[in-house]
Formats: C-alpha cells, sequence, structure tokens
C-alpha cells in the first residue's frame, strides 16, 4: 500500500468519525405537543418553551439563539419548542397571541413569558432569573 493510500484511508476513518459524533450529538431542545407539555413541566423544575411556526420569520431568526442557550444549560433547564400550528390548544391555555413567545414554567407553573425575538443576552438574563 502506497503512503498516498495510508493518508486517504486515515483521513477517511477521521472524517467518518466526525460525522458519528455529528450524528450523534443529542439535541439540547425537546419537540412538545399539546399532548406531552403537562407531564414535562410537572416533571422538570424549570422549562423554558419557545412558541413559534414555520411560517413565522422572527422565530427563525430566534431558533440559533434559543437553541445556543439550550445547549449551554441544557443540564440544569429543560428547553422545548412547541410549534403552534401543529398545537393550538397549548397555545390557546397559555394565551400566546403572538411568536415568537417563550413560556417559562417553574415547578409546574407559567411564572413569565418573553414575546418576540430576543438577543442572547436578554434570554439568558432570563434564564439567571430562573436558576437562582
Amino acid at each position: 500500500m502506497s503512503e498516498i493510500d495510508t493518508l486517504v484511508r486515515e483521513i477517511a476513518k477521521r472524517l467518518e468519525e466526525k460525522a458519528e459524533k455529528i450524528l450523534k450529538k443529542e439535541e439540547a431542545t425537546i419537540t412538545i405537543t399539546d399532548s406531552n407539555i403537562d407531564d414535562i413541566i410537572t416533571k422538570n423544575r424549570v422549562v423554558f418553551v419557545d412558541c413559534w411556526a414555520p411560517w413565522c420569520a422572527p422565530c427563525h431568526i430566534y431558533e440559533p439563539i434559543f437553541n445556543k442557550m439550550a445547549e449551554k444549560y441544557k443540564d440544569k433547564i429543560v428547553f422545548g419548542r412547541l410549534n403552534v400550528d401543529e398545537n393550538p390548544k397549548t397555545a390557546d391555555k397559555y394565551g400566546v397571541m403572538n411568536i415568537p413567545t417563550t413560556l417559562i414554567f417553574l415547578n409546574g407553573n407559567l411564572v413569565d413569558q418573553i414575546v418576540g425575538a430576543v438577543d442572547e443576552t436578554t434570554l439568558e438574563e432570563y434564564i439567571k432569573k430562573y436558576l437562582s
């Protein structure tokens, strides 16, 4: 086997290992639905729920910010995303009139909400408030 063949195989093996790690990477957010929300909010101390819809441009701007904070705080808070088009009962129950809206639950109760696509600093301030 030539030196080039050895290098190609080594590079291919490394790329395959990296791809496996990326594919196995666990999502920091969970999908929340009308049927699972009560279970999630009652079994977890702090839950942040991003209410969104596929057609909502500000929702797509906010999503990476929400996901970044979810990744950063995944060991302390449950972060979930609720598609309001597919789960209207929950949106109605909690009075979601505009999206994106982030619902904040503490010990099973809705304690706060953030209306609109906020920046990273603002979202993190809310997170820190409910972690303390």
